[in-house]
């Protein structure tokens, strides 16, 4: 082989062994890649998988209410009703999550249904000012009443003995009432001794609070708590809980204590209204 020809052969050989080498490189710069991207995708928040619940519950609530109505002839007339519970009609409490890593969506639907016949309007006001009724001898006392809370979550703290979530969201409550009298004499403030009034008020309320458990006695036993206030129609809104809870392998069994107040002043049709009682309730988690 001539010199020149030996020389072609080793530069060929040359470049051949760098492109090799190049090749070599860059197929480990892409496993490299490729483990690195695996690590992140698994550490990604993205993929994390998503986590269900739905808490069907019973709500036995004290209900006391104040309410403005507009009658003929007066510039509206005050009622107050107390300890409505024991006239539930109807009734269905759900509430459910979906989350993803520390964010989380929440929903909360509280349906009631009452209904009073007989004797149940405790005080009358009007433009001489407030006055207990007389004697109710037909008077029917109705309030149907709806809420919807829908909020966005975030974990503070996420352990099996303790939670801690951040939420700000919305709060729309439906409320209607009907109130038909018939007293014994006629009242100040009525336009007669009979007669019916009814209004539909929706309340739009942004809310902010905190909601969590701790766990206690092995891990099993937990106390979950709940606070949120917030304002909008209503003048002021605001909800609390805390009880005890047992989770089990699918889930968790609740018994809480539960309060919602809702406020919008003298001048307005829902001046007050209030709901407290237990609630017991089942959590399923999938």
């Amino acid at each position: 082989m001539s010199a020149l020809a030996q020389n072609q052969w080793q530069r060929i050989s040359a470049r051949s062994l760098r492109r090799g080498r190049a090749v070599h490189q860059f197929a480990c710069v892409l496993a490299v890649q490729a483990v690195l991207f695996s690590a992140v995708a698994r550490a990604d928040p993205q993929n994390v998988p998503w986590e269900f619940s739905l808490t069907p519950y019973l709500w036995l609530p004290r209900v006391d209410a104040s309410m403005r109505y507009e009658t003929p002839g007066n510039g509206g007339s005050t009622v107050s009703m107390t300890n409505l519970l024991q006239h539930l009609n109807a009734a269905l409490f759900l509430s459910g999550e979906a989350r993803k890593g520390r964010w989380g969506l929440a929903a909360d639907l509280v349906f009631c249904s009452f209904r009073r016949e007989g004797s149940n309007v405790t005080t009358v006001a009007g433009p001489g000012g407030e006055a207990e009724a007389p004697v109710n001898s037909a008077t029917t006392t109705s309030l149907t009443g709806y809420m919807v809370s829908v909020t966005g979550n975030y974990s503070l703290l996420r352990r099996p003995d303790a939670r801690l979530d951040l939420l700000g969201g919305l709060r729309y409550t439906h409320i209607g009432t009907t109130l038909d009298w018939s007293f014994a004499t006629s009242v100040d403030g009525l336009p007669g001794r009979s007669g019916s009034a009814g209004q539909d008020v929706d309340l739009w309320d942004g809310i902010v609070g905190f909601r969590g458990s701790a766990g206690f006695g092995g891990g099993k036993w937990f106390v979950p708590y709940y606070l949120d206030a917030g304002a909008g129609t209503s003048k002021f809104t605001w909800q609390g809980m805390l009880g005890i809870g047992y989770s089990f392998g699918w889930g968790d069994l609740l018994l809480v204590y539960r309060y919602l107040s809702f406020e919008q002043g003298d001048e307005h049709p829902v001046q007050r209204l209030y709901f407290s009682g237990p609630a017991l309730g089942a959590r399923f988690n999938f």
